[in-house]
């Protein structure tokens, strides 16, 4: 569906969110909105915090925002120009709708540095609107499936300059993460059956020796993925993030090098880059108990992987 005309500044709206928003109100009412995500909590928080503090959020949004848009009208005209005339036309059309929408999320973004009044309003069932003046802003992905690495980068931005801890703590928060918790060795033995390589409960066989360098590399770079996305589900867990740990979900992002893990229904989401745990079926699953103790602080169980299940070697003869 292409978009019809821009909306005046006064009454500013987003011009292709409506699958955004619809995706996510269907989505609510067929799971029900149990709990609120970092991102709409942070945004609660902010209702009742310094006028400084909504700016810079506000701030740190539109501009990821207009990137966002700025992206996708890129994409439309590079698209155009391996369609037919026809096609290529309607793709035009979008492209310069986008730019223009994109041209007056900048008008707003300077009115926010300008020092005009801004406010946020939540929603558990879509989007934050956020309001300048008298301009409204959907703060949605025009891309549904996006919205949550959105609003991660948004909170990574707007984070790095306040503390965003007292605005999602808990009361029974536990002590911080150690940075030792990066650290990450691993131990190889040789067995009858192929070489074995483990590194704190984690345990991969191989079938044969052969390539040892590359699959040394494979499972430095599986133990790594691992223990990078334990520390950051232990950063969610102690900021009152529920993990729905059946339901996690790794994505690729369009156009990054970051893969998406969806947390919970709510939209809590982690981004990092994890390509053996998106690339590998089934993998995440047989490691979610692994991942669950060990962002609990306790003693993971160990897990046995087959690197021939997840297409890493050929299958033993």
């Amino acid at each position: 569906m292409m978009p019809g005309k821009v909306l005046p500044a006064g009454a500013l709206t987003l011009i292709s969110c409506f699958w955004t928003v619809a995706a996510s109100s269907q989505e609510a009412d067929e799971i029900g909105v149990s709990a609120l995500s970092r991102f709409q909590r942070t945004v609660n928080y902010l209702q009742n915090s310094p006028p400084e503090e909504r700016a810079d959020f506000t701030a740190a949004a539109l501009a990821e925002l207009t990137a966002v848009y700025m992206a996708e009208a890129d994409l439309a005209r590079a698209e155009a120009a391996e369609q037919k005339r026809a096609s290529r036309g309607k793709l035009l059309g979008w492209s310069q709708a986008v730019d223009q929408y994109a041209n007056q999320l900048l008008v707003v973004l300077d009115d926010v540095e300008q020092g005009f009044p801004v406010s946020l309003r939540p929603s558990p069932q879509g989007p934050v609107t956020a309001t300048v003046a008298d301009r409204a802003v959907i703060l949605g992905h025009p891309r549904g499936d996006q919205q949550a690495a959105y609003e991660l980068r948004v909170l990574t931005d707007f984070c790095s300059d306040h503390d965003c801890e007292r605005m999602t703590v808990n009361a029974d928060e536990p002590e911080p993460i150690a940075a030792s918790a990066m650290r990450v060795t691993t131990l190889w033995t040789f067995t009858q059956g192929g070489p074995v390589c483990s590194s704190d409960g984690i345990e991969v066989r191989f079938h044969s020796s052969q390539n040892l360098p590359i699959l040394r590399g494979l499972c430095e770079e599986l133990v790594q993925e691992l223990a990078a996305l334990a520390m950051d589900l232990s950063w969610q867990i102690r900021h009152g993030v529920a993990v729905d740990w059946d339901g996690l979900v790794v994505s690729a992002t369009p156009q990054r090098p970051e893969h998406l893990v969806r947390l919970n229904t709510a939209g809590d989401s982690i981004l990092a880059s994890l390509p053996l745990l998106y690339e590998s079926t089934d993998l995440l699953s047989d490691v979610v108990p692994w991942l669950k103790a060990r962002s609990s602080g306790g003693i993971p169980a160990p897990i046995h992987l087959d690197a021939a299940k997840y297409g890493w070697v050929p299958p033993p003869e």
